[in-house]
């Protein structure tokens, strides 16, 4: 008898949950109309978006008109770190974040520094642990519209100290973008983040 295959790749895409599996079935017959539109198929694929909005809210602990649908994670970090810095370009053109944050969050950084932003980098030890003393200096340096900040990485599996993070932020009224794509659905959620991307595939 050959051995059962062992998967050891969850922090990329985990296998479907059999509720999602069902939800996405749901939609696939029964949600392929445009929600916006005002006949009964449409009305159908409205109440079953509503639905998945209401249910991730509930989930993130967050009011259903603050959650958004985003085809990739990547969608969602470029939207989070551009429109956070665009919504902000009145207080200053800094973006703060950790030397190891995702790609997705790099070439948005990137972006902005193409732009003419600037970008303040913030160390991690040996271990990839934030160095929450430089953290707390930079989001304190003038003209910083926004910091960045990874949950866990994929790679080591590192755990970053959010909440305290976001408490240097909070202490000057620098908004927390957090990439949490690595934790949600597996950990409690950190406190402090004002804005926060997920990816729904990586935990089913």
């Amino acid at each position: 008898m050959s051995p059962s295959p062992v998967y050891l790749d969850a922090a990329t895409a985990a296998p479907t949950h059999p509720v999602a599996r069902q939800a996405l079935l749901a939609a696939l017959e029964d949600g392929w109309a445009d929600p916006g539109k005002l006949y009964t198929q449409a009305r159908r694929a409205r109440q079953l978006l509503d639905a998945a909005r209401e249910a991730t809210a509930l989930t993130l602990g967050v009011r259903a008109d603050e959650v958004s649908f985003t085809p990739s994670g990547t969608t969602a970090a470029h939207g989070a770190v551009l429109g956070g810095l665009a919504g902000r370009h009145r207080v200053g053109s800094t973006l703060v974040h950790s030397a190891i944050e995702h790609s997705a969050v790099l070439h948005a950084a990137e972006r902005h520094v193409g732009a003419g932003g600037t970008v303040t980098v913030v160390p991690v030890d040996r271990l990839g642990r934030l160095d929450l003393g430089t953290w707390s200096s930079a989001v304190r340096a003038p003209g910083v519209a926004l910091a960045a900040l990874i949950t866990a990485s994929h790679e080591v599996g590192t755990v970053q100290p959010v909440a305290e993070a976001a408490a240097a932020c909070a202490d000057v009224g620098v908004p927390l973008y957090v990439d949490a794509a690595q934790s949600v659905g597996r950990v409690p959620l950190p406190a402090g983040w004002s804005v926060l991307t997920a990816s729904a595939h990586k935990w089913g």
